[in-house]
């Protein structure tokens, strides 16, 4: 599965999950680069790494997606609970619902921190997804 078809797979996920939607808005703001007009907090694609974990019989792909999450707010919270619902969607996620080819996600890593303007707060989500390469 390629790259963009299992971000696409993911977004359909976040987008219809009720707990992404409860802290990043209805509909998620989840997009590919922030704009000036984005509304906050917003969710950003910041990175995506792609490699082939060939097993014997099985051709596969390890993604290993980062997403940033972007708050204007005065406290950490908004941002971890971003984070936390994001995570959580993700690794909750039915492979079938996510797409065929998609094996595992699995939440590597998280964190919370201030902007160096102390104005905005940053959640960094880091996922690891196996895709049958098909």
């Amino acid at each position: 599965m390629t790259a963009l078809a299992c971000q696409q797979a993911l977004e359909e996920v976040f987008r219809a999950d009720s707990a992404v939607q409860a802290v990043l808005g209805n509909p998620v703001r989840l997009v590919e680069a922030p704009a000036k007009l984005t509304a906050f907090p917003f969710a950003v694609w910041r990175r995506w790494e792609s490699r082939p974990i060939d097993a014997s019989l099985v051709q596969s792909d390890e993604h290993i997606a980062t997403i940033e999450v972007v708050c204007r707010q005065t406290g950490a919270d908004i941002a971890r609970q971003a984070v936390a619902a994001l995570a959580t969607c993700a690794a909750e996620a039915r492979f079938n619902a996510v797409g065929a080819g998609i094996v595992l996600i699995l939440p590597l890593y998280s964190d919370v921190m201030r902007s160096a303007d102390g104005r905005s707060w940053f959640g960094i989500l880091r996922l690891k997804i196996i895709a049958d390469r098909n």
